[in-house]
């Protein structure tokens, strides 16, 4: 059997596609087995991915018929083929340091049951933009200037709470028997962007965290990626998203960040033209501590204000 299944779930990134599976195959750790899934893409993804399909670290190839609508349904299926102890999620438009399977597996080893890299991110053309060190800048002091371990309920309790420290999949290694089905529910699997999140707060909650601060994953930025939001609905379902997953953290852990939940409420409310207490979507807003006249009452405060 091998050590660990590399999940790589592709939809239509034929430009990033070779890069991404040369370099797994690339790696200074090689015990592992490669699952390419296609999830319908509609460029010339399926070209390069049968190019690699009778490679001998290549597991399986499955390509989907129909879009199954979710990056998260692609990994459930993965996970659910994979037969290694660690998973690698390997999204297809990232790509990764020689030596990023052999670190992280090493950490796994000494106790950890989850461990991830420091990201730069890059644009389409693979040049540096940043380094996610800046991502959480606004915490005092920056944990994640240097390596680190913690328990994976005081990560929730300190970090994962107040928004996905855990910003690149492609970063991340973990032991498979820590995925329980119930993680996969379906607010989890129709989710588009805040889906790994969740995930990472149900996968936290009983694991060893191990961080290592060497920048050895590389997080695509480009303008085909799920996390762009330039329309309102975007925006509309980012929020609804957020909103489960502060649920979940209030239902299950009882957390709640006040000003979170307020600016969740506020930029529901801008999102949506005055007619909208009217409309039956407007009231999908369902955050645990929100009532439909608390809701109204801001609606009628954010509108007001902006005049």
């Amino acid at each position: 059997m091998p050590l660990v299944s590399i999940i790589v779930p592709n939809y239509n990134h034929e430009c990033f596609l070779e890069h991404r599976i040369d370099s797994i195959l690339n790696q200074t750790h090689q015990d592992f087995e490669v699952i390419l899934l296609d999830d319908a893409s509609t460029d010339g993804s399926l070209r390069i991915l049968n190019t690699y399909a009778n490679h001998p670290k290549v597991g399986k190839l499955i390509v989907n018929a129909v879009n199954s609508g979710s990056p998260f349904r692609q990994w459930q299926k993965g996970i659910n083929l994979a037969k290694g102890k660690y998973i690698w999620i390997a999204e297809s438009d990232d790509y990764s340091d020689p030596n990023f399977l052999e670190a992280c597996i090493n950490a796994l080893k000494l106790g950890a049951t989850l461990c991830y890299t420091q990201s730069q991110d890059v644009d389409a053309n693979d040049n540096v933009i940043s380094n996610r060190i800046e991502y959480t800048s606004e915490f005092q002091p920056n944990i994640w200037d240097v390596d680190f371990g913690m328990e994976g309920k005081e990560f929730i309790l300190k970090y994962l709470k107040e928004k996905n420290v855990i910003p690149n999949a492609s970063a991340v290694v973990f032991k498979k028997s820590m995925v329980k089905d119930p993680f996969f529910s379906e607010a989890l699997l129709n989710m588009k962007m805040c889906g790994d999140w969740f995930f990472w707060i149900q996968l936290c909650e009983n694991a060893k965290i191990s961080f290592i601060s060497k920048s050895l994953n590389y997080f695509r930025i480009h303008q085909n990626v799920s996390r762009n939001q330039k329309d309102i609905q975007k925006k509309k379902q980012r929020i609804l998203e957020e909103v489960i997953c502060r649920n979940y953290l209030y239902n299950t852990h009882r957390l709640s960040i006040p000003e979170k939940n307020k600016a969740l409420v506020n930029n529901w409310c801008r999102l949506h033209s005055k007619w909208a207490p009217f409309k039956k979507e407007f009231y999908e807003f369902k955050l645990f501590n929100i009532h439909t006249i608390s809701l109204l009452l801001s609606f009628a405060t954010v509108k007001l204000k902006s005049k």
